[in-house]
């Protein structure tokens, strides 16, 4: 399975578009499991949220998240899909972080989807 296939989802019904982009195979086939997750009500990734975090560097930048969700009962999440290589890099520890803090402050949580 190539993670740098991208194309488009075609008429998801749990998004208020009629079409979310996927940006690998993984997110794609993350989207055909949000469809069938009868406790998600909706779900998109053209959500434009961008969380400000600051690079190792010391540089600032806008992190944003894979997917926006909203359970059934109303909760919403950030979800982020990331290979397990990359979760101890340390511009990408800054990011959860920073979403995490962003979430809390909102009553969402950020949940991070990794193989």
């Amino acid at each position: 399975m190539a993670d740098f296939e991208r194309g488009d989802f075609e008429n998801p019904k749990k998004s208020a578009y009629s079409v979310e982009r996927y940006d690998s195979s993984w997110e794609h086939e993350y989207m055909k499991r949000l469809e069938r997750d009868k406790t998600v009500a909706k779900w998109t990734k053209n959500h434009g949220i961008a969380i400000q975090y600051v690079t190792e560097a010391g540089n600032v930048r806008g992190y944003h998240p894979d997917f926006l969700i909203e359970r059934a009962d109303g909760k919403k999440e950030l979800h982020e899909i990331k290979g397990g290589q990359y979760l101890q890099n340390p511009d990408t520890i800054r990011k959860h972080e920073a979403a995490k803090n962003w979430c809390g402050k909102r009553g969402m949580s950020f949940v991070v989807i990794t193989k």
